[in-house]
């Protein structure tokens, strides 16, 4: 028992009804989990995500992260870290350094001996990796990403290239006639003093990927469009 502030009594019964002899009501068990390694960790190639969010239901579990879950997803750690996730439609983009990949959503991949795969639903938040064709990554620009329609625009400083992220891949836009200029450009900001960056973004009004290059930001810059009826 226990008194209040005002002189009353408050009594915790662990009886059930109070009874002589009657059946005592025990705490139970009770999971916990610790962890020895408190120490800090910086996974620059993965992917960790909290319970679901739900407006029309009230349902915010952003703020869950329950380590009895597999509530994380790793990239291939050799291609670097991750820049930029873009999520298309069910799929999601991972762009690291060295690598552009897509993950499922709420679905996975089967694959049969004889290599054909098919979709199934799953429990899963983010199923497998697929990496696209092609050496490429968004280095670390992902400032560059613009996006318009399925096609999506972003450059590459390790590969001196500007590239097109759609339906049939990755293709080197800077190729038409500009590979040399972006090869000298992309290194100049690279090597510079400055936080060398590659602004982008889409033209609507003009249909045009417009690509910055600046050694420091808003100084000693290069601006260009692409326009895909120039192909």
């Amino acid at each position: 028992a226990t008194p209040s502030t005002e002189g009353d009594w408050y009594v915790e019964e662990a009886r059930i009804k109070g009874g002589y002899n009657n059946v005592g009501v025990g705490n139970g068990s009770r999971a916990f989990a610790t962890s020895d390694n408190k120490s800090q960790k910086i996974l620059l190639s993965s992917i960790i995500y909290s319970g679901i969010f739900n407006s029309r239901t009230t349902v915010n579990q952003t703020n869950v992260f329950s380590v009895g879950e597999d509530i994380s997803k790793t990239a291939d750690p050799a291609n670097a870290s991750i820049q930029k996730l873009y999520a298309e439609d069910t799929n999601l983009v991972i762009f690291q350094e060295l690598k552009v990949s897509r993950a499922l959503i709420d679905k996975d991949a089967i694959y049969s001996a004889e290599g054909g795969g098919s979709i199934t639903s799953s429990n899963l938040v983010i199923g497998v990796i697929q990496p696209y064709a092609g050496e490429y990554g968004i280095s670390k620009n992902p400032e560059s990403f613009a996006i318009y329609g399925y096609q999506k625009y972003f450059s590459d400083q390790n590969n001196n290239a500007v590239l097109r992220l759609s339906k049939n891949g990755i293709e080197e836009i800077s190729r038409y006639g500009m590979r040399d200029f972006f090869r000298d450009d992309l290194n100049r900001i690279k090597t510079s003093a400055g936080n060398g960056v590659v602004l982008g973004a889409y033209d609507i009004h003009n249909n045009q990927y417009v690509a910055s290059l600046q050694e420091d930001l808003g100084s000693n810059y290069n601006t260009l469009s692409f326009d895909e009826q120039a192909l």
